[in-house]
């Protein structure tokens, strides 16, 4: 019997490398079971009908490219591993993807594809895949102003900056087109933003809402500047980690601000927050926070109500964007350059 423990032992713990990953078979094991409840918790709710093939394959990628991500940040495995087993089971993920049939995780997807081939070297390609994203969604505008630094700090160059420009106006132009036309109400959006605080009645009998119009050239502006205030640094960290925050950080920013988004607009930031938290564990409290408000608006979309009043969980967010951009500002050095200009 002892042998026979031993064996197992040394079965469990035997090392074996996949790609650049080096992973032990009770590693490979614990893989396999967090897949097979993932895949199990998306067929826990008859009501909701169980997903495609295409988006459940879909969701299971992003987890995998969140994990690879991680590994190429940090170089650790096990942290890869977190990831990937957090993404499976994230709450978020399952609401919009199994309850509520959304198709955020495609997106996402391309999202952190995207950044997958910026760290690995592939500029055009990256700048190809956040073109078609641009050109998909205004909700992307974030990345777009994450691309303007990453141009001043010569990560990308001129000729792919313009790219992204036109493909970003080209969007912009068109979904402030639809915006006058459609007759929406602030009423029927659930992501917690500054509405939520301001009050979110729109007007009637009007082309277009007031409140929300504001808060549109409000966004625009505040992305102005903080692209020009983090343009004034330099890059830090690991190549992929200052990409990651700055997109975390701007389209989040854009989010808070920007009328009509609903509850999905936090789907990708969850998951970028999930990989941003494994990077650097000092930040922990501003992801697990944020998971907690973007659960918020799925809530409310389901339910009628959240758990608490949205307003809370706005304010939230707002703290979770200034301490991000006091942490962007001091590792970008602008305000060690702004003490000494002083």
């Amino acid at each position: 019997m002892t042998g026979a423990d031993d064996r197992l032992r040394r079965l469990l713990f035997q090392s074996f490398r996949v790609g650049k990953v080096k992973m032990d078979v009770l590693e490979a094991l614990l893989a396999a079971c967090i897949t097979a409840v993932g895949f199990a918790l998306r067929t826990a709710f008859p009501d909701s009908g169980v997903p495609g093939w295409e988006m459940l394959l879909a969701e299971w990628y992003l987890a995998v490219s969140c994990g690879i991500l991680t590994f190429r940040l940090t170089g650790n495995g096990r942290r890869g591993l977190f990831v990937y087993g957090i993404l499976m089971i994230l709450p978020t993920v399952i609401m919009d993807g199994t309850i509520m049939g959304g198709s955020s995780c495609v997106g996402a997807l391309l999202c952190v594809s995207a950044l997958l081939l910026l760290e690995s070297g592939h500029v055009w390609c990256f700048t190809a895949v956040s073109a078609a994203l641009l050109l998909w969604d205004v909700r992307y505008a974030g990345l777009f102003a994450a691309c303007a630094v990453l141009w001043q700090w010569r990560r990308i160059r001129s000729e792919q900056f313009l790219i992204l420009l036109a493909a970003a106006a080209a969007r912009f132009v068109y979904s402030y087109r639809i915006w006058l036309g459609a007759d929406y109400t602030l009423t029927t959006f659930h992501w917690p933003n500054i509405y939520e605080i301001v009050g979110r009645e729109a007007m009637q009998g009007q082309l277009f809402d007031p409140v929300a119009t504001v808060g549109l050239f409000v966004a625009v502006g505040l992305l102005l500047l903080g692209m020009w205030a983090l343009a004034q640094g330099e890059s830090f960290g690991r190549p992929g980690r200052a990409e990651l925050e700055l997109l975390l950080f701007f389209g989040l920013a854009a989010g808070y601000f920007l009328p009509y988004m609903d509850q999905t607009y936090g789907y990708l930031f969850c998951a970028l927050a999930v990989v941003w938290a494994a990077a650097d564990l000092r930040c922990f409290p501003a992801p697990a926070l944020l998971q907690i408000a973007a659960f918020a608006g799925y809530q409310e979309c389901v339910n009628g109500e959240s758990m608490m009043p949205m307003w809370v969980f706005s304010v939230l967010q707002l703290l979770i964007l200034t301490g991000l951009a006091v942490r962007l500002l001091k590792e970008a050095k602008v305000v060690d350059l702004c003490a000494r200009k002083n």
